[in-house]
């Protein structure tokens, strides 16, 4: 569980946790109404704050004859999205109980992935930051308050400084005569980009997808090849999954490209093709669901698909965030370089000149 995870939890919000919960909960309670009414009474009197209010409201609507994904599109942030539209999917084609207890324990397989022991993108990020700004805090504090009076004590000896030294006056003298330059340019686009990167993680925790996603169209795919595994195990149409999958998508980039799909589907292509065709799957995706579309196992293939996209996905960002210790010590490094040469090269210069005189 996430820093960010924890928060939400803490404060009775919508995060995977209680998500999967819910979502084992109306499982057990699919095909008996009055049970799965008696559920969420008990669940929302053992529940506090926002999330009791959103499971009353859940309750009251299926009394009053909503349908389950009915009533999860009035109640705002209680499920992700792609839950919503498997929920959709599934309650035409009588696995629905399945389908509920797929989405709880894929919830809960994402909340073990992220756990704070292994290290997340999250720590990585909040690490870095800290160590940037006791860096920044440190170079500063030498820039404004120890470079002038370094400066002044070799003026005052008539020693020339060297070109490691002057680098570091110049530096400072910049920084001290037009602070007002940078300052604001520079804590505007810290404070945006760690603004972006939290509301991003929040994103992903209450709607299940990040904030940018609406950008890339593949970052769907395992979204779109489940729902389409609902359509090819019933036999219903593959072009309803999608009309159901458009509902969710948020505006943009990816919703165009699916949309295109889509209508590809409806005009009577190949599906397989057409998602080759729109960019959503690559030469070797497409090839290993046309074999399982030729040993009758489609169903299988889009699941499996659906899960080895996103496990090479986790493995790169999880790769990706190893560089950021590193890059970071670099950074941080190559400043105490710069500064350890232009304190230390005039100091064993004046040292060096002293022993002569001597």
């Amino acid at each position: 569980m996430t820093f960010i995870q924890m928060w939400l939890f803490m404060n009775n919000r919508s995060e995977p946790l209680r998500q999967a919960s819910l979502l084992m909960l109306l499982a057990g309670g699919v095909g008996h109404g009055d049970t799965l009414l008696q559920s969420l009474r008990a669940h929302e009197q053992e529940s506090k704050s926002i999330w009791a209010s959103k499971i009353g409201q859940l309750r009251i609507l299926l009394e009053h004859g909503h349908s389950l994904s009915g009533a999860l599109t009035i109640i705002s942030e209680l499920l992700p999205d792609q839950t919503m539209t498997a929920i959709r999917v599934a309650e035409g084609t009588g696995a629905l109980a399945d389908v509920l207890m797929d989405e709880a324990r894929r919830l809960h397989e994402q909340t073990r992935s992220k756990s704070v022991s292994t290290g997340t993108l999250e720590q990585d990020l909040l690490w870095a930051a800290a160590l940037l700004t006791i860096a920044t805090a440190i170079v500063t504090y030498l820039i404004v308050k120890i470079v002038p009076e370094f400066k002044a004590i070799f003026d005052g000896f008539g020693v020339d400084l060297p070109p490691a030294t002057k680098a570091v006056i110049e530096v400072s003298d910049f920084a001290f005569s037009y602070w007002y330059l940078f300052i604001v340019p520079v804590t505007a686009t810290v404070v945006a980009f760690f603004w972006l990167v939290y509301s991003s993680l929040w994103n992903q925790l209450t709607h299940g997808y990040t904030r940018f996603a609406g950008l890339w169209p593949r970052y769907w795919l395992p979204g779109v090849l489940r729902t389409l595994s609902l359509s090819a195990a019933s036999g219903q149409p593959l072009g309803r999954a999608l009309d159901c999958v458009m509902l969710d998508l948020p505006p943009g980039r990816s919703a165009k490209v699916v949309s295109a799909f889509r209508h590809r589907v409806h005009g009577g292509e190949d599906a397989i093709a057409a998602m080759q065709s729109v960019g959503l799957l690559r030469a070797s995706e497409a090839a290993f669901l046309h074999s399982s579309l030729r040993t009758h196992h489609l169903d299988w293939g889009l699941r499996h698909l659906a899960d080895s996209v996103e496990r090479r996905r986790r493995n790169l960002f999880r790769r990706l965030s190893q560089f950021i210790g590193p890059g970071v010590v670099l950074i941080v490094g190559a400043i105490v370089m710069f500064l350890a040469r232009g304190f230390f090269e005039p100091l064993i210069t004046l040292l060096n000149d002293l022993s002569r005189e001597g």
